[in-house]
């Protein structure tokens, strides 16, 4: 079995895994469109997280981690999933492995993914990423600030993928400099402490 990790799971797993590879899957888009009113935001005041859609594109991609799960912790890791993705729908979609030189691998895998389920009462929809900016960077919940976890994202999508882009986190990164900026406050310093 393996899990695509496109949000969180690309730094905090919370299972083993035997192998950890880099890759994509095709004719979805990645959005901060979920909301978070446990891990990253309260309730009332959600914060946004991200979460993988169906795109009208089919060669749209999403850039992500597979991670193969021993036999052994299928199961658990299965339950501890379903647990932490709430308001999520697992599907199987096929993975596109890639090299350290960003060329696609000959094998594929099938994995499951946890795309959002646009009916659940989590789910924000489209915003403009001024507005996507501003709620991350002004939310909290049990597992830290929202901008943590945005930082997080972005520090580990650079590491896994330097010669890739993803344009939407790019347009919210933006903004949230800007954000930083009008505040005053050091967002390098942030960067930092996540390094």
């Amino acid at each position: 079995m393996h899990v695509f990790g496109y949000g969180s799971l690309m730094w905090s797993q919370g299972f083993r895994y035997e192998e950890k590879v880099c890759g994509y899957i095709k004719g979805f888009q990645r959005r901060f469109w979920q909301g978070s009113e446990r891990f990253r935001g309260q309730p009332g005041k959600p914060g946004r997280v991200v979460s993988v859609f169906k795109s009208d594109e089919p060669n749209s991609f999403v850039h992500g981690v597979a991670f193969k799960i021993p036999k052994a912790d299928e199961e658990l890791v299965k339950q501890r999933l379903v647990e932490r993705e709430r308001g999520y729908d697992a599907i199987e979609t096929v993975f596109y492995p890639i090299d350290d030189s960003g060329c696609v691998k000959e094998d594929r895998i099938v994995l499951e993914i946890f795309v959002s389920n646009e009916s659940g009462s989590l789910y924000l929809g489209a915003a403009s990423e001024r507005d996507i900016a501003w709620q991350i960077y002004h939310s909290k919940g049990i597992n830290g600030s929202n901008l943590d976890y945005f930082l997080r994202l972005t520090h580990s999508y650079r590491q896994c993928f330097p010669s890739h882009s993803d344009l939407h986190l790019e347009q919210i990164e933006q903004e949230v400099c800007k954000i930083a900026a009008e505040k005053g406050d050091s967002l390098e310093q942030l960067i930092g402490q996540i390094q």
